[in-house]
């Protein structure tokens, strides 16, 4: 879940979630000088909070057919932590409606200078997820990076369904193709980038589809700030 799209269009094409905006800026470098003058002029945001939220059918290995909710939200840097908080709070609401006495979470991410993936038990509490999400979503080595969430009964080692030596969430097709093959509880894959004066982050569920409606009230408080500081740039 790596790059950023410009706004949604073509973000998961490849592999990772926020793929393109390196070659964005890449772009706008070599572009004439009036076109980079408006580009960075565009970029010159104001207070509004951008969300964008699909739901669509997704199937399992299993043969389950579960739903995806895909939400970016683009917001200027000086409400990051308070979007982090947001973030932390909806998902661990998320995760009380949806716990299974079974569940332990497991995280999955590859950093761009290691060969082999890192391969975390979280645990099997629920605060135990809170805080290593939130410490997911502000450390700086994991910016661009795809992280992958995975809900599993506590008799299925993460080692089963992840290869420790291979797997890399930036991979075309993931980490659609793991998620489908896990067959998890529930899961969810999150990423985020700081992209000239906005911060976005993307985060994907995969989710009974039951619960969809429920879920989404959850993440109701991502997508309205009642006060955001104008950026001056």
């Amino acid at each position: 879940m790596r790059g950023g799209e410009e706004q949604r269009e073509g973000v998961a094409r490849k592999g990772g979630c926020l793929a393109t905006v390196p070659a964005l800026i890449v772009l706008v470098a070599a572009a004439p000088p009036a076109m980079a003058i408006r580009f960075w002029r565009k970029m010159r945001r104001g207070a509004e909070v951008r969300p964008t939220l699909d739901v669509k059918p997704f199937v399992t290995g299993g043969g389950r057919e579960i739903r995806q909710l895909d939400l970016t939200i683009d917001v200027p840097q000086n409400v990051e932590a308070n979007l982090q908080r947001r973030i932390t709070d909806a998902i661990v609401r998320v995760a009380e409606m949806l716990r299974n006495p079974e569940d332990v979470y497991h995280l999955v991410y590859r950093l761009p200078w290691d060969e082999e993936p890192m391969l975390i038990p979280v645990g099997p509490k629920i605060h135990e997820l809170g805080e290593r999400l939130s410490l997911t979503l502000s450390q700086s080595t994991l910016a661009r990076r795809t992280a992958v969430w995975l809900i599993l009964d506590s008799d299925r080692a993460l080692s089963e369904v992840v290869d420790p030596a291979g797997y890399d969430p930036e991979a075309e097709g993931e980490p659609e193709a793991l998620i489908a093959h896990a067959d998890a509880h529930w899961a969810m894959a999150t990423s985020w980038a700081r992209v000239g004066p906005s911060l976005i982050m993307r985060l994907i569920l995969f989710i009974p589809t039951s619960v969809v409606d429920d879920v989404k009230k959850l993440l109701d408080p991502l997508l309205v700030f009642d006060h955001v500081p104008t950026f001056d740039g």
